[in-house]
């Protein structure tokens, strides 16, 4: 990109002080909440970062040292982990120093393009504040997984597509090579950022073709799967699928992964257009500015080209879902904060060159972003603060116990992540997600019983599990021979893990060890324990 015109830039600083302003505290506040413990809002966050410490350490792709796992469905974030690691050293502080400042480039590419697309200095600051708040920028930057990266490269390659399309150039070529490799290397790390990624370059790359440009197009998409396509022939060399294991969990009611990208129009559509009922309105008056261009016969501008990649990409999102079972918030946040760009955006292209018209078009971005989100929630996530203390008092304190007593052992569990950052145990993961094994008996057999976790386990020789017992797929298939010896009730909502001697001659030593680990020095943070 070209140099930043910084006399012009003032929006942009300011933006990236309040959203920086907005991490120091609100991570202060978490602190204060963890006895001074750095801890992500989620679980997940840990998969990651125990992915790249094994790719650094062991050389080994996977949450523990022993064998590959297709664990996440970001291999461009786990790849980014391991670089500063590699850097650095492990350090639990380096996604959040990532993330912040995978923020601030966020807003400088969402500000450049609003500069290049002519949206008027007081609206681009309305607009870079409400991708802040829409997207909940603070609050991913405290769950510290790959969110704002998704969210940077879609506003980044969806605004150099738009450019591109628009473009004539002097020497009479419709796209330069320049822009062509710009577009192939975004939509590479796009699509490996996060698979959705690959939503927005379908889309861009058959607006390619109703241009005209089948070539371009072409060249694109297939640049674009060339990190996903590495990552995949990696897995199947491994005995993977060539889609991450998250991704074949959330897709095991299809009969197969060719299954999973063909599933029909259905129920699980319309209740994810219900429940996202603000982001479609918002995308429909981008289409209707975007339409009223296009009547004007400005038909490829990017401000009628956005709005229409943003509606499908929404509804292609809401396709794959799959199961409202595997749905957080976090997974549409590139969504929003794409929406508000585009709106700016699209917005623009209809306003007069006034003050009054900027100031109308800035006090509708605000107001779809008090639509779209919550200025309060958006600068002071107190969700991911208390986040933090629960991902604490569980996963993190549960790791911490594994490291303290069984660092050696062979352990079922179902929620993996800090357990395998924190420890080298050799953990077993029932659901599926560090272990393919639950996958394949799946979709061997079209069921996973108790039986065969029972078998699949104890070929492993694992002496006990450790198991969220809340969760409503659990306990049908914990196996009645293992005995339940504790119980520990989680603050401050009464979360329930269960520990489990697979082995009856562990039995005894379980009991112990858990009164003596969560009953003691733990017991001021309102652990209770059954036995």
């Amino acid at each position: 990109m070209p140099r930043i015109n910084w006399r012009a830039s003032w929006p942009l600083v300011l933006c990236v002080a309040a959203v920086t302003t907005s991490v120091v505290f609100s991570v202060r506040a978490s602190l204060a909440e963890t006895h001074g413990r750095l801890v992500y809002a989620v679980d997940d966050a840990y998969i990651h970062m125990a992915v790249a410490k094994n790719l650094v350490r062991h050389g080994v792709w996977g949450c523990t040292p022993f064998h590959f796992s297709s664990s996440s469905s970001s291999p461009l974030w786990i790849v980014v982990l391991a670089a500063a690691y590699l850097a650095a050293g492990v350090r639990d502080y380096l996604p959040l120093i990532l993330n912040t400042v995978f923020a601030a480039l966020t807003l400088a590419v969402a500000d450049y393009y609003l500069r290049r697309f002519s949206v008027s200095v007081v609206a681009r600051f309305a607009a870079l504040i409400g991708i802040a708040v829409s997207s909940s920028m603070t609050a991913m930057v405290l769950i510290g997984m790959e969110h704002v990266v998704h969210l940077l490269l879609t506003i980044w390659f969806a605004g150099a597509a738009a450019e591109a399309l628009t473009r004539q150039h002097d020497d009479g070529n419709v796209t330069s090579r320049r822009e062509l490799i710009v577009l192939c290397i975004l939509g590479g790390l796009l699509g490996s950022s996060r698979y959705e990624g690959f939503f927005l370059v379908a889309i861009v790359c058959l607006t390619f073709a109703a241009r005209g440009r089948f070539v371009a197009g072409s060249l694109i998409a297939a640049a674009s799967w060339i990190p996903a396509g590495i990552f995949g022939v990696m897995s199947i060399w491994n005995g993977a699928f060539f889609l991450p294991n998250s991704l074949m969990l959330k897709a095991v009611g299809e009969s197969s992964g060719l299954g999973s990208l063909l599933k029909p129009i259905g129920p699980g559509d319309i209740a994810f257009l219900r429940g996202h009922v603000n982001l479609l309105i918002v995308a429909g008056v981008a289409v209707a500015a975007a339409v009223a261009q296009a009547i004007a016969a400005r038909t490829w501008r990017p401000a009628v080209l956005l709005p229409v990649w943003l509606l499908f990409a929404i509804l292609l999102h809401g396709h794959f879902t799959f199961s409202s079972t595997y749905w957080a918030y976090r997974y549409d946040v590139y969504l929003l904060g794409f929406a508000i760009f585009t709106v700016a955006v699209a917005a623009a292209g209809l306003a007069a060159r006034s003050v009054i018209a900027d100031l109308v078009l800035s006090a509708a971005l605000v107001a779809i972003t008090a639509y779209l989100g919550d200025y309060r929630q958006g600068f002071f996530p107190q969700a991911e603060i208390a986040g933090a203390k629960y991902t604490g008092v569980e996963h993190v304190a549960i790791a911490k116990f594994v490291a303290a007593y069984y660092p050696d052992e062979t352990i079922a569990i179902n929620d993996l992540g800090a357990l395998a950052y924190y420890t080298d145990a050799r953990v077993l993961d029932i659901v599926g997600l560090g272990d393919l094994e639950p996958l394949l008996i799946q979709r061997r057999t079209g069921g996973y019983t108790r039986d065969d976790v029972r078998e699949w386990v104890g070929a492993h020789h694992a002496r006990i599990a450790i198991l969220q017992v809340d969760w409503s797929l659990i306990i049908p298939i914990v196996p009645p021979q293992w005995r339940e010896v504790s119980e520990i009730a989680l603050p401050p909502n009464g979360k329930r893990v269960g520990f489990f001697a697979i082995d009856p001659q562990e039995a005894d030593r379980l009991h112990a060890v858990v009164a003596e680990y969560f009953g003691t020095w733990l017991r001021a943070d309102g652990y209770r324990i059954r036995f």
